[in-house]
């Protein structure tokens, strides 16, 4: 059925995004949320049976959102040229991009072309500080997310990689039972053990991890690291926009907090003066991440709202629609004490990660661009992931 929420109040713009982001962590079996017009109600598609308990549910996570969100108000440090008057090419579908399973997405031509110059872009985005680049693993070691508070922040978003146990017994019985099986069976967690290493949320974790217990140069450091990243999004999987298994390039800063800060302010001009570079429509903007459903959770997206640690790059899509396509984030002192990690002379690291979802910048690219590159900017159309793409096409 279709459930429709009524408010105390009426939900401002922050609100109304922070509530869309964990009303999906309440149940499985709710979908489609989406508020009306006036931010007075919420609806969403729910089972009959749940109904009366997830309207309840909703409702107070809702009122709690708005008692903490009540007074603050988005700060919007840049909107490019085209912010006030987008224009969407797109279409609801992309061509070469295939669903290989929930989450799970694979690119071939254009969208692979936009991919790959996308990655290059960003990661010469990091050489006038000249960004060691870093190879990281897909697995991170549990010890370390725990470490980042990764799980008591972001629980519902965890992938956990685990295996059989090491028993012939455990072994042969899996074997036999999946020998006509085309699905894992409910047995089989109980044949696994407890996960050692979880897929990485977050390639910047790995960063940290590298420095751990050393001292870096009074002068800072600064990496470029790109990799797969994985966060289970339950209801809110969707397209390009919101995937399970995804890619971030970013740029890591660690240093003392002025240092980190000043390159995050140089950063954020970059990305700024290339959105405009790219004709498309967007802003940075003050953001939060989505903590769990938890009695800290709106206490934490306070903190980060208003204290500014979080930016995020929002770019417009059709029907009144965003994505955040990346985001700019000071974490304090926070990695450096969680790792040990000390700046010569000025105690524990401050850092910055600066990062960017290359599929998310595909899909928008795409939605205000369309998939005819006659019609694109020239500095993308003539760059060389695009040639032999662009020369096919035509």
């Amino acid at each position: 059925m279709r459930l429709t929420v009524e408010l105390a109040g009426q939900a401002h713009e922050m609100a109304q995004e922070e509530i869309t982001k964990q009303v999906a962590y309440l149940s499985p079996d709710i979908r489609n949320v989406r508020f009306n017009g006036e931010g007075t109600a919420l609806e969403c598609d729910v089972p009959d049976a749940q109904a009366d308990r997830l309207a309840q549910d909703v409702r107070a996570l809702a009122d709690r959102m708005q008692r903490s969100l009540r007074r603050l108000q988005r700060k919007v440090i840049f909107q490019s040229a085209l912010f006030e008057r987008p224009v969407f090419r797109g279409s609801a579908s992309i061509d070469d991009v295939f669903f290989m399973g929930p989450g799970q997405v694979a690119l071939t031509g254009l969208p692979l072309a936009l991919f790959t110059y996308f990655d290059r872009l960003f990661a010469e985005l990091g050489r006038p500080w000249d960004a060691q680049a870093i190879r990281t693993p897909t697995l991170i070691p549990s010890q370390v997310l725990a470490r980042c508070d990764y799980f008591r922040s972001f629980p519902q978003n965890v992938t956990f990689a685990s295996h059989l146990r090491e028993d012939l017994e455990v072994i042969d019985s899996f074997r036999a039972r999946h020998d006509t099986l085309d699905r894992i069976d409910d047995r089989a967690l109980a044949d696994m053990v407890t996960p050692e290493a979880c897929l990485s949320p977050a390639v910047c974790y790995h960063v940290y991890h590298l420095h751990q217990n050393q001292t870096i140069p009074s002068a800072g450091t600064a990496h470029g690291v790109c990799g797969s990243c994985f966060r289970y999004e339950a209801g809110n999987t969707s397209d390009l926009r919101r995937l399970w298994d995804f890619t971030m390039r970013e740029v890591v800063f660690m240093g003392t907090r002025e240092d980190v800060l000043q390159r995050r302010a140089t950063a954020i001009q970059k990305v700024a003066d290339l959105l405009d570079q790219l004709r498309l429509a967007g802003e940075i903007r003050t953001a939060s991440d989505p903590f769990f459903v938890a009695p800290d959770a709106a206490a934490k997206t306070y903190f980060q709202l208003s204290s500014e640690t979080k930016y995020e790059i929002s770019l417009l899509l059709p029907d009144a629609e965003r994505v955040a396509v990346g985001s700019l984030n000071y974490h304090t002192d926070f990695f450096g004490r969680a790792f040990a990690i000390n700046v010569d002379g000025h105690g524990p690291m401050h850092s910055v990660c600066v990062a960017f979802g290359l599929e998310r910048w595909v899909h928008a690219f795409i939605a205000q661009h369309g998939q005819n590159p006659d019609t694109w900017p020239a500095i993308i159309r003539d760059a060389p992931e695009l040639a032999s793409t662009v020369s096919a096409a035509c």
